[in-house]
Order: structure tokens, then sequence, then C-alpha cells
């Protein structure tokens, strides 16, 4: 079956029905679901074509970045369904340009150009999570990870600005958009899907559903009224070993008249557990003219992860080692292998769970009249976060270590281990000495309000005229803290293991399998079966003690943030020639209430409120120059602006004095007087469209970031005396410069059935500097690869739709670590790839099945201090296979 289509400006969300993991045979594009900021003026006028099958959506995709002013990559809802993606940022790993860190077999936490500070909207309103960000505050950012990817209908990274864009991203915006019933032909229509995911490490098999059904009505008197309904369920067990191999110590004893970089313990970590996803939407649209249309929507995400953890640390002498056991990297003075005398074991099993949830409400309408359009939306979102962690810690006993080694080698595939002369199986051996509670919330909300207005003018040359308004005021808290409620025993009187047999039991998983290497996977480790149920837990081991219900107050926060922004831009055309483009300013005046408390303890802890207003001016520029029908020359300049993160805008100070040598006072503090993260942008992309899905382009781009925020130390004078104290201060510039290159090619010139063969590639080239004060040079940007590339090989025909995806990153800079005898080096993360698969059969326009495959090659990620004979962390996870059904009506 065959279908002709005529894109139109800005392109499709590819019909829409493609949904849940549905293929799509062939189909006509529907009008894009664009959220209520963005305009449609940026048209591009196609011819008509032919497209079938799953080469609809990459047309689709192709025609939205043709089609906008600024450089924007994106992916659609059957792309995103056609790869086994759990959540949102499993798709956009695939987008030129994005690099994603890795969490428990998942996409976990995006940067675009090596940058994290970016805007985040949903159906074009700002959207977050509640939760921990990577400065130990409340996010200003939603956690892609929440989301399944089967909620959505289109993703689009913008790499520029423009003036009507919110602001709150140096790095660009990710703009997530959700199903709608105006979307739908008339009538009722819809999808339901399962699928069933197993992990070979878990061992398990786990369901995930989703279900859609929309509605739209058109009355006799031309009115028309849609509802829609979307559910996503998903859950999925998932295991993670992860194998540390100490930090390194300069130790002069090991080798004579040498200095000997020396690691001398090993962390052992089986992490297993379950995954629930839950994401919904509804949508109810009213047009009771052609003029008019008013709407209300709600959607919500829920993720919980549910984790046990089983870790062994042993640690060699500081002293001793087996005489000649030590060996050294040839041409180096890095340990390579070694035997330790008189090791120390220590046993941790904790249950480590994490629940996000967000909800959004939203209601609006939009009215076009023949020369003047307007739309207006208000919203309001929350969003809650928390971490729950508890379990039994263990030790050996000093009597069962008597004559028992250690031995190490850092040079196999995976840094190898053994223990000898101690029976690690028997909890005779062992002795509790502790038990842990910790628990931290975060809370945040967000109440918006947008009017934006189009208005066509009679100029030939600025033609339309865009304008708007927003306010939001946000509200976050970390109220009541971290609650810290862990029980050490007394050394002289800790319980041995056997006093609570039930809750000892050995290992039952084999660490890191299918790599052969020795590993201590043979210990005797807590039951966690009742370390949930916290207070009857505590009390089965004697413990009483009530558990905090707040942390200190020298360590809460609460802060209001208020924005106002307006913005003016005006797309224009420049007579003649084939250039058209917008230009525009956004103001923003942002406001922050920020309390907290100051002291130097809870007891004689001080209210602290700090009110800070400022302004901000952001000009954009973007601009597209016609070379020829199918190719052109796109050119942007913007400014841009990325906020603190809530926990760095905290005014609370913990004043630590020293009574002896006042010289030597200390504290730490959040900072309120924090400005924002500032990027002046630029960007020149030359696009080449060939036919329908089929392209190639190339962008080049530069960014000056200032105001990078890092932790420093300053002396401050406190209640009259002297402090040196620790708080986030601007800081570190930046320069980030760098190329993309990307092409999606279909080789319909080859006889059937090869004709369905097809390929999408890109890469990304980014070189980042920033001055590093604590290693005292110039340093990438952490969690930023140089180099990475996506490789896509497809194929389509009218009844088999089959992908292969791998993805590759370089090395990275991952952090830095001060070691004893050492000072501070940074560490690194190798360079890597990951594979996923996907092949799925249409028995019918209506049924199809499919098989699917993550993680294929059983990737290894794996860290190193400064060399890579220095080994830090490696982890492995699951591989992944899920076999999944769709029927839709």
């Amino acid at each position: 079956m065959q279908s002709k289509l005529k894109l139109l400006p800005g392109a499709g969300l590819c019909a829409l029905l493609s949904l849940g993991s549905l293929p799509a045979t062939a189909q006509t594009v529907a009008a894009p679901a664009q959220p209520d900021q963005k305009k449609k003026e940026d048209t591009v006028v196609l011819q008509e074509f032919v497209v079938t099958g799953q080469r609809a959506s990459l047309a689709s995709a192709a025609e939205i970045k043709r089609g906008k002013l600024e450089i924007v990559d994106s992916i659609v809802a059957s792309d995103i369904n056609k790869l086994p993606d759990y959540n949102v940022t499993d798709a956009l790993q695939r987008i030129t340009g994005v690099q994603i860190l890795r969490d428990r077999g998942e996409g976990a936490g995006i940067t675009i150009r090596g940058l994290s500070q970016m805007e985040h909207t949903l159906n074009g309103r700002e959207i977050f999570t509640a939760g921990l960000s990577s400065t130990g505050g409340a996010s200003r950012q939603i956690d892609f990870a929440d989301v399944p990817a089967e909620m959505v209908a289109g993703l689009n990274v913008y790499k520029t600005s423009s003036a009507n864009h919110i602001e709150g991203g140096i790095g660009g915006m990710v703009e997530m958009v959700t199903r709608r019933p105006f979307d739908f032909g008339p009538g009722l229509s819809g999808a339901l899907s399962a699928r069933f995911v197993n992990g070979d490490l878990a061992k398990s098999t786990k369901p995930q559903y989703s279900a859609l059904i929309s509605d739209r009505v058109k009355f006799t008197d031309g009115s028309e009224l849609g509802a829609l309904v979307n559910i996503t369920y998903q859950k999925r067990a998932w295991r993670e070993d992860q194998k540390g191999t100490g930090s390194p110590v300069a130790r002069t004893d090991i080798v004579t008249g040498q200095t000997v970089t020396a690691q001398n313990s090993t962390s052992e970590n089986t992490v297993f557990g379950t995954r629930e996803r839950w994401g919904a939407t509804g949508v109810v649209q009213y047009r009771p003219s052609k003029a008019l249309e008013v709407y209300g929507e709600f959607n919500y995400t829920k993720f919980n992860t549910l984790q046990d953890t089983h870790q062994i640390n042993v640690t060699g002498s500081n002293f001793t080692f087996v005489p000649g056991s030590a060996v050294l990297y040839p041409g180096t003075s890095d340990l390579k292998s070694i035997t330790w005398n008189a090791p120390t074991v220590s046993v941790l099993a904790f249950a480590r769970d994490t629940h996000d949830w967000t909800k959004q409400f939203a209601a609006g309408a939009k009215w076009k009249g023949e020369n003047l359009s307007v739309n207006a939306d208000v919203s309001y979102t929350k969003s809650y976060n928390d971490l729950f962690f508890s379990g039994p810690f263990f030790a050996t006993k000093a009597s069962a270590m008597a004559g028992a080694t250690f031995t190490q080698d850092f040079s196999t595939e995976v840094p190898s281990s053994s223990t000898t002369g101690v029976d690690l199986t028997n909890p005779a051996n062992y002795e509790y000495t502790g038990i842990a509670y910790r628990y931290r919330p975060f809370y945040g909300d967000l109440t918006a309000a947008h009017v934006d207005g189009t208005y066509k003018t009679n100029s030939s040359i600025f033609h339309t005229l865009l304008f708007g308004v927003r306010d939001a005021v946000r509200n976050a808290t970390n109220k009541p803290g971290l609650i810290f409620a862990d029980y050490s025993f007394p050394a002289a009187s800790r319980p041995a293991a056997t006093q609570y047999a039930s809750q000892t039991m050995s290992m039952p998983f084999g660490f890191f399998p299918y790599t052969g290497t020795p590993s201590i996977r043979n210990y005797m480790s807590g039951v966690l079966d009742g370390a949930r149920d916290v207070v009857s837990y505590r009390n089965l081991f004697g413990i009483t003690s009530a558990i905090p219900t707040s942390a200190s107050p020298l360590t809460l926060w609460n802060i209001k943030e208020r924005t106002d922004a307006a913005y003016a831009m005006s797309n224009f055309k420049a007579g003649t020639l084939p250039l058209e483009g917008n230009v525009g300013v956004r103001f923003v005046r942002t406001n922050e209430k920020v309390s907290g408390y100051q002291g130097t303890t809870a007891a004689n802890a001080v209210p602290i409120n700090i009110n800070t207003t400022y302004n901000s001016l952001l000009p954009s520029l973007n601009t597209r120059y016609t070379l020829a029908d199918d190719t052109f020359l796109k050119f942007s300049a913007s400014k841009t602006l990325t906020r603190p993160d809530f926990g760095s805008l905290s005014p609370s100070i913990t004043l630590v004095p020293n009574p002896i040598n006042p010289a030597l006072n200390q504290g730490s503090a959040g900072n309120p007087n924090l400005d924002p993260i500032k990027s002046t942008n630029y960007d020149l992309a030359l696009e080449k469209y060939f036919k329908p899905g089929t392209y190639a382009y190339v962008t080049v781009f530069y960014k000056e970031v200032k105001g990078f925020i890092v932790n420093s130390a300053a002396t401050e004078t406190w209640d009259g005396q002297d402090y040196l104290i620790t708080r986030p201060r601007n800081a570190n510039p930046a320069k980030i410069k760098g190329f993309e290159v990307g092409t999606s090619y279909f080789f319909d010139f080859l006889p059937d059935p090869f004709k369905g063969l097809g390929v999408q590639a890109n890469y990304t080239y980014v070189d980042s500097e920033t001055p590093n004060a604590t290693l005292n040079s110039n340093t990438p940007l952490p969690n930023l690869s140089k180099n990475s590339y996506n490789v896509i090989a497809m194929y389509e025909n009218k009844k088999v739709s089959a992908r292969i995806a791998y993805n590759w990153r370089d090395k990275f800079l991952s952090g830095q670590a001060n070691i004893a005898n050492v000072g501070r080096i940074p560490f690194y993360t190798k360079a890597y790839g990951w594979m996923d698969a996907s092949l799925s059969y249409n028995f019918t326009d209506k049924l199809t099945v499919s098989l699917e495959g993550t993680n294929l090659l059983r990737t290894k990620r794996e860290s190193y201090y400064g060399r890579t004979t220095l080994p830090q962390n490696v982890y492995i996870n699951d591989r992944q296979v899920s076999a999944a059904v769709t029927y839709r009506f």
C-alpha cells in the first residue's frame, strides 16, 4: 500500500499512528504537534511525494530539521519505538551531539555538545524532577529516565535558541511532545502493546504494557471535540556488577629505592533489583470554530528503582606483603600484582531505593484571526524525589584473619583478586559492625502562565511579529533533609553473625560472570527481606533509639524563585535574496528568595533570609540561506543562560571553630549570590536534502561560557572571627568548539528486496577547555567525549522492519580524586560502544510482533586514575532480550 503525502511546515510527527511499538505501513503525515509557544512561520514549500513504511517517520524527522530556522535534530514516535528504548534518554543517545551516561543498563543523564545545563520542556512547558542534581541540590531539569519512551510522540533537540524559547539552557533545549486527539482523524483509534523483557544476569522476565485510546467527534454545527488517554507501565529486572580497585597510594617500602604507586584493596558489588515506570497523559481538545480552540491536559510520570546491593571490601595490610610478590608494569612505577598479608574484610548489604513522581496540569486556548493569533496557557507542576537506604554492615573477626593473604593482579581483563587462609563462607568468622538507615527527600513545584501572539504585517521584510510574556513561580526545598540514623555497635560488644543466623546468607550470585577473572565470589552477606521495614528491622537487633524526624537545621534550605519574561521577535525575508530568518530579544527578571540557617551547632542555628534580583537580556538571530531548492546554509548567534541549582543557592552556613588555633577555623555554605552561567553561541550549518528521509548535513559550532560553578575556599568574617569558608562560586570560563556530520540514506538503487536497506550515521567532535584550579591546569569538561558517533543499519519492507544501532563514545574525564601521598589526580572512563537491535514482522496492518535486544555486546565500562595502569572501576550489565506484540485499531 502506498500513499501520497505533503509534508507541512515544520514537518509532522509521522501520522502518530505508530503507537507504542507499532510499525507503520504507508501513512499520511499529520500536521506537527507543536508546543504552544512554537510558531509555524518557518515554512518550507515541498513538492508532493510518496513514502511507504517506516520511511514516513524518517521523512517527518528530516522535515522538522529542514523546516526550522533553528538548528535542531528530531526523532518521532515510530523511530523511538523501532529500537528497545526504555526511557527518553535511550532514544536521545542517537541524536547528533548528544552523549549519555548509563545507569543500571539504561541511559541516565545527557549532555548536548558537552553541556548538561539545558532547558527541558513538555509540550512547550517547563518540566523538572525534584531530584538530586550533580551539584547536590534539587534539579532544574527533568530526569529523562523518569519518562517511558512510549509516552512521547516526538523529541526535538534544539542546538540554537530563539527569543520565544524559555530561557534556561546554555547547552540547548530538549522538547518532548506527547500525542493529542486532534493529531488523529475522526472517530475512535488507538493501540495496545505488551512487551516481556528478560535480563540474563537478573535471570528474570518482567512485563511492560501500554495503551492509547483517542476519539475525535465533529458535530453538525462544525465544532469538534477530542479526548485522548495514553497509559504506559514498565517493569524490568536488572543486575549490574561493579569492581573497584581502591585508591592508589605512593609507597616507598615495596621496591627498594623506588616510590611505587600501589593499590591495596578491592570493592566488589553485585547490585540487582527492579525498575518500574508509569506514564500517563490525558488530553481534551475542543474547537468550537476554526478560529478558536481550548484544551485541558494532564501528564504524570512515576519512576521507582528498588535495589539490593551486596558488597565485599578487602584491604591489604598497610605494612606487610609477601616478599617477592610485588611486580611492576615494565617501565613504570605502577604496581601490576602483589600479595598482601593480614587483610581486613568488610561486607555491606543494603537496600537502596529511589522514587520520583512528577505531575503537570495545564489548560489553555488558541485563537487565530486574519492577521493576529494569540495563545494562552497556564500550568502547575509538582514533583517529589526521595532516597531510601537501609541494611547491615559486617566485618571479619581479627582472629579469623590471622595468616590470611590477599592477592591482586591488575593486568587481567578485569582486575583479579583472591584470598587465602580464611573461610569467607563461614558466618562464625563475621561480626556485625552496624545497621544503616538514611532517608533524603526533595520537593518542588512550579506555577507558570504565558501568553504569546503572532501578527502578520504588511512589510515585505519583517513580515511576521512574534511577542509574548511569561510569569513563573518555582518553589524548592530539601526539608526535612538527610535523615542519618546509622547505628554502630561498640567494638567491644559487636554481635556475632551467628547470633542472627536467619539474617545472614551465602552470596547466591557469581560475580562478573562470562569473564573468567578470579574474584571473591563466595562470602557471607545480609538478608535484606526485612530491611525496608526500618523500625522492625532495627528492633530485631535491639536498636531502640528513635530515628530523627529532621536533619540539622544547618543543612536545610527553602527557595522561592520568580521569573518574569517578555520577548519580541520578527521573522524576516531579505527582499529578493533567498535569505530568511528570525531576530529577537528576550528580557528576563529573576527574583530569588532563599532561606536557611547559620551557626556552629544545630542548637544555636540562626535563620538567614536573602532576597536577590537580577535582569538578563538574551538576543538571538537565526538565518537560513537557500542555496538550491534542497540545500540550505544556516547561521545562528545567541546569548543563553542557566541558573544555579537550588542547593548551590542555599544560604545555610555551618561554622567549625578551632578552639586551639582560630587560624584553622573552617566552614561550608551555599551561595545565594551566585550569578547565572552565561554562554555566547555561534553555529553554521550546511544541510542537503536529496529526497524524503535522505539527507546529509555538517554543522560547525563555537561557545564561550562564563560563570561555571565550582567549590572553592576563601576567608570570611563571621561574628568577629575569620573562617575559611568553602562554598560554590562563579569561576572557570570555558570554550567549546567542534563540528557534527550526519546522514540518512536508503539504497533505493538496489533491486528488490535489497532496496529496503538503509543507514543513519552521525559523528560529533567536541573540543572543550576550562581552567581547573584543583588540578592547576586546563581540562576538558567532565563527562564529555571528544569523539562520538552513531551508526544505525535499517531494513524496511511491507512485512519486515529491522534495526541494528551502535553507539560509541571516546574516553572522557569522569572527575578527580585527592589521593594520599599522590595529590589530586583526574580519573577517566575508557571509550566504549553499546549495541541494540530489533526485528519486527507485520502479520496484518493491525498486528505486529517484535524481537528486541539491548547491550548485545555485553559492554564493559572501565575507568582509571590518570593512566591505564591504575584501574579504578569496571561495570557490566545485563544483556536484555524482549518480545513484544502490538495491536492497533
